[in-house]
């Protein structure tokens, strides 16, 4: 006779604390995302406080654009809390459609440049593959793009650059963020997106994320159909890259 296994049952005191983790874990992931508006924030508030801002120059006026887009940002994080809260469905919402993602990189790009100038890095944006028509969530991707953005920019040493770039495939398109850091050497890559697996690299004696961030792109990926994934890149640093489907149109 087969041995039959039987599963235990979850008490009903199990059933809550399960459910009151997945929706720490959702709003842990929408409270993270408000990182790198706020750091963008906060260097043109320094400039203010230090008075030398000066709206004339090219600079200041495009962290003034980067700042109202870091507001715009949050308030959308915000407004997405409050959503998800509402529906009592914890987890990432997701809203498909066809969309070219230039735009979209650039706003991201604009977002991180008071970081960027802050640490003396310099953002340089491809715009050229980036023309295609991909299947996204607009809000996904760009929270995804600024959590890669912001990670490349916590791993650039001062006074080198990041790249911003595209790559078109068959059936796909390919959204790298190459920063200029030590590479990912023996780390492995699919521990980096993993929910725990900040906690084991940092037990390792490395790191090479921000908590959650990569997480939720692993999960923005995966319900856009997409992926997201790390390498070294064989000019130095690390490259992350979202792979998206193509679009209609």
């Amino acid at each position: 006779m087969a041995n039959t296994k039987l599963e235990k049952k979850q008490t009903p005191e199990e059933i809550i604390d399960a459910d009151a983790d997945r929706w720490l874990e959702t709003f842990s992931i929408f409270v993270h995302d408000l990182e790198s508006p706020i750091a963008s924030l906060k260097y043109l508030l320094k400039l203010i406080e230090e008075g030398q801002f000066n709206y004339e120059k090219p600079l200041h006026k495009s962290l003034t654009q980067a700042s109202r887009i870091a507001l715009e940002r949050s308030e959308s994080i915000l407004y997405d809390i409050m959503a998800v809260a509402k529906s009592k469905q914890n987890g990432i919402p997701v809203s498909l459609t066809n969309v070219v993602p230039g735009p979209i990189i650039q706003e991201s790009v604009d977002l991180v440049l008071g970081s960027a100038v802050g640490n003396n890095i310099d953002i340089v944006y491809d715009s050229s593959m980036t023309d295609v028509s991909v299947v996204s969530d607009p809000k996904l991707l760009r929270r995804m793009l600024d959590n890669l953005l912001f990670n490349a920019i916590r791993h650039t040493p001062s006074g080198k650059k990041i790249d911003v770039y595209a790559e078109k495939g068959r059936s796909c398109l390919f959204i790298h963020i190459k920063d200029s850091g030590e590479g990912l050497g023996d780390i492995d890559p699919s521990l980096l997106f993993e929910k725990f697996g900040q906690v084991e690299l940092r037990r390792q004696g490395k790191h090479r994320g921000v908590g959650l961030g990569l997480y939720f792109c692993k999960l923005a990926a995966t319900g856009m159909g997409g992926t997201v994934m790390a390498d070294d890149h064989p000019d130095g640093g690390a490259v992350f890259s979202i792979k998206l489907k193509k679009g209609k149109g």
